[in-house]
């Protein structure tokens, strides 16, 4: 499992296919991960829909106990939480997952091209520094494994979309989009120390990657 230097105090990490495949219905590897990470109860995750749709863990919990038996879970693309021992989780396969800390609280996020455009690290970064009640400037962040500008060449509304949010062209190639460089970019302009770990989930060795035709999934994962 990745770590990241910048958050090496807390419990996280990026899995890979050494993890094994960790989709929303693979509960017992879920169970695992979140041992792993020391924590307690069950991995907190969402129904992503490439949204900027932030919500907090908590509340979460709440509606899971109330919706589960219907197979019902909230639809959102990122994760508040600031519960000592709860272990939040994103689930990607080329999309960008990105882990933040502040004083007193976590947040995960997943940020395809249209979370990217939608703006969602800024959301989620904005959201975990109201619940730490602190400023943005004070969060780190990690932009995990994801599928790199070397493997992403896309069309103009992608461009256009990310050129909307995303400060600077860093992160564009010609028709080669890199949304880790983005996402990053967008945490610089905010103020926020991120650090990008791990390779071209497309190309690389070790992770699933949804272009490459893989079913599926690994996580991006950090404890309160």
């Amino acid at each position: 499992m990745l770590r990241a230097p910048v958050l090496s105090d807390l419990a996280h990490g990026f899995t890979g296919r050494a993890e094994g495949d960790l989709r929303r219905t693979e509960y017992a590897g879920q169970a695992a991960l979140v041992t792993r990470l020391g924590g307690h109860g069950a991995l907190r995750t969402v129904q992503q829909v490439h949204s900027a749709r932030v919500l907090r863990a908590e509340a979460l919990a709440e509606a899971l106990a109330e919706t589960l038996a219907a197979g019902d879970v909230p639809e959102a693309d990122g994760l508040v939480c600031t519960t000592p021992g709860m272990v939040i989780a994103v689930r990607v396969a080329d999309c960008v997952p990105v882990l933040l800390a502040g004083p007193g609280g976590v947040a995960a996020v997943h940020a395809g091209w249209r979370g990217t455009a939608g703006d969602i690290v800024r959301v989620g970064a904005r959201a975990l520094a109201e619940a730490c009640a602190c400023e943005v400037g004070a969060l780190r962040a990690a932009v995990g494994p994801s599928i790199r500008g070397c493997c992403y060449e896309v069309g103009d509304e992608v461009i256009e979309g990310v050129g909307a949010v995303a400060p600077g062209r860093s992160w564009l190639a010609g028709r080669h989009v890199d949304l880790a460089i983005a996402n990053a970019a967008i945490l610089a302009e905010l103020g926020i120390p991120a650090e990008v770990v791990g390779g071209c989930t497309r190309c690389g060795e070790g992770w699933y990657s949804h272009r490459r035709g893989d079913l599926e999934r690994q996580v991006g994962a950090i404890r309160a």
